[in-house]
């Protein structure tokens, strides 16, 4: 089962704000059914209650690809070096937390991506080689 949370969201269209649950985690190897939403962006998609309006939210999702070792945090808005060294610092300030996190943070493979097309050729691959 993914990694999900609520959070407000305000409506494009209308404005109308409510709560929508959204996957902020993904595990491959759990959570298959998702690799073609992974795949489109389209992870997180909400509908307002008010007018109806489907709304794709562009928000980060971390994106577990075992057995590769390679975790993904999947940032459309991480495309600027500052963004970037920043999600690098959250990732090592949890990793170097205790000791068994440092060690399993050593063998990571740990990437941030902010392009939809990069984040497809990876989550392709993986599917080849694992289904």
């Amino acid at each position: 089962m993914p990694g999900v949370k609520t959070t407000e969201v305000e409506c494009e269209k209308c404005g109308h704000r409510f709560e929508a649950t959204v996957i902020d985690h993904v595990d491959l190897t759990e959570d298959r059914d998702l690799l073609k939403k992974v795949k489109s962006g389209k992870v997180n998609r909400v509908q307002c209650p008010k007018c109806k309006k489907v709304m794709f939210l562009q928000r980060s999702i971390v994106i577990n690809f075992e057995p590769e070792s390679l975790i993904v945090l999947y940032d459309p808005a991480a495309t600027d070096s500052e963004r970037r060294e920043e999600l690098e610092r959250d990732y090592k300030t949890v990793v170097t937390y205790n000791e068994v996190l440092e060690e399993i943070g050593e063998e990571i493979d740990f990437r941030i991506i902010s392009d939809l097309t990069e984040l497809k050729k990876l989550v392709t691959t993986y599917e080849k080689n694992h289904s």
